[in-house]
């Protein structure tokens, strides 16, 4: 796990919540066939442009999250990659169950898992490897070239009818049927750049938080930027 030198525990964080957009996607995987999904995009929310997230660490998951996640038929497991070229499904961008520690366009409703995206991602031991079900008790990823700034926050999703805030993506999560990431818990660090102090925060994935809320029926919306 990349840990940052000079932790300390913030009294005040600048990440200061879990939170999780939800929707519903139908999307053709490799080969034609289509997937309909439920998913739980996670994101940290943040009050400080400076922030960049670090690492995730000690997830520990409620138990209706405890599911067997969707991996499209390209998706190399939950490390983010995608191929490209005829591996770069619509079901591996929309509908893939992966973690990150950002990496991914900014200022748009539902960030697509495009080739590059969240190139550098690492997962602990704890995680179960790279193709388990869903992330094992006190599960952990992490940027592992922390020089390339990934998870800097920037413009995301954060509010009721699609308003913006600032936060950083770090996992998606899809499933056929009925889950729900709320009241799991998780812990975090980050700092404000490269030579800057670490700081580390626990949080319950959306207690409190911008809230969990639902994008329904943005079929056409996927990938869009907001309207300025």
């Amino acid at each position: 796990m990349a840990v940052a030198t000079g932790i300390t525990t913030a009294a005040s964080a600048d990440i200061y919540g879990a939170y999780t957009v939800n929707y519903q996607v139908t999307a053709e995987d490799f080969g034609g066939a289509s997937v309909t999904v439920n998913v739980q995009d996670l994101y940290l929310a943040s009050d400080d442009a400076a922030d960049v997230a670090l690492n995730v660490f000690n997830l520990d998951l409620v138990d209706s999250a405890k599911v067997t996640y969707f991996q499209s038929f390209t998706s190399t497991g939950w490390i983010a990659q995608n191929a490209g070229g005829p591996f770069d499904a619509p079901a591996l961008r929309r509908a893939d169950s992966f973690v990150t520690m950002g990496g991914f366009d900014q200022d748009v409703l539902l960030p697509a898992q495009a080739p590059g995206a969240g190139a550098g991602t690492g997962i602990d031991p704890n995680f179960g490897g790279n193709s388990t079900n869903y992330p094992g008790d006190l599960a952990g990823w992490y940027n592992g070239s922390p020089p390339n700034l990934n998870g800097q926050v920037g413009q995301v999703p954060q509010g009721p009818g699609g308003s913006f805030g600032l936060g950083v993506l770090i996992g998606r999560f899809a499933y056929d049927g009925d889950f729900d990431l709320t009241d799991s818990t998780l812990e975090v660090t980050w700092n404000q750049g490269l030579g800057t102090p670490g700081v580390q925060g626990g949080f319950t994935v959306n207690v409190p938080a911008p809230g969990a809320f639902a994008f329904l029926g943005l079929a056409g919306l996927v990938g869009g930027r907001r309207r300025r």
